[in-house]
Parts: C-alpha cells; sequence; structure tokens
C-alpha cells in the first residue's frame, strides 16, 4: 500500500465524517470532533486493506463453494 492510498483512505474517512454530521446529526462539519471522528474511519479503512483483505485473499480460495463448483 502506497502513501497515496493511505491518505486517500483517510481524506475519505473524513468526508464520509463531515457528511454523517451534516445529514444525520445536524452539527456543524467544520470542527475537531468531525477530523477525528473522519481520522478513526479511516485508520479502520487502512487496517482493513493491510490486515483483512490479505488474508481473505489467501483463505477464500481454499474454500469450496455451496454448489460443489471451484
Amino acid at each position: 500500500m502506497d502513501s497515496q492510498s493511505i491518505i486517500d483512505s483517510l481524506l475519505r474517512g473524513v468526508m464520509i465524517s463531515a457528511v454523517n454530521r451534516a445529514v444525520f446529526e445536524r452539527k456543524a462539519i467544520f470542527s475537531m470532533s468531525t477530523v477525528n471522528q473522519g481520522v478513526r474511519l479511516g485508520a479502520a479503512s487502512v487496517g482493513y486493506d493491510l490486515v483483512v483483505r490479505p488474508a481473505v485473499k489467501q483463505v477464500l480460495p481454499q474454500l469450496p463453494l455451496p454448489n460443489g463448483s471451484k
């Protein structure tokens, strides 16, 4: 994972947080809490990309499909 992907994930998290606060919580989007929540979302996304996705790709081809085909 390169630095551009990490920055993209973090900024996407901040965007999602800002939209969530504006639409559902009706709070100010230009605040430190928006940035903090967005960075947490972005860090979770980066963690998923680094840990979970490779593990799933490694295990998934080995699992048989319900219809019996591979």
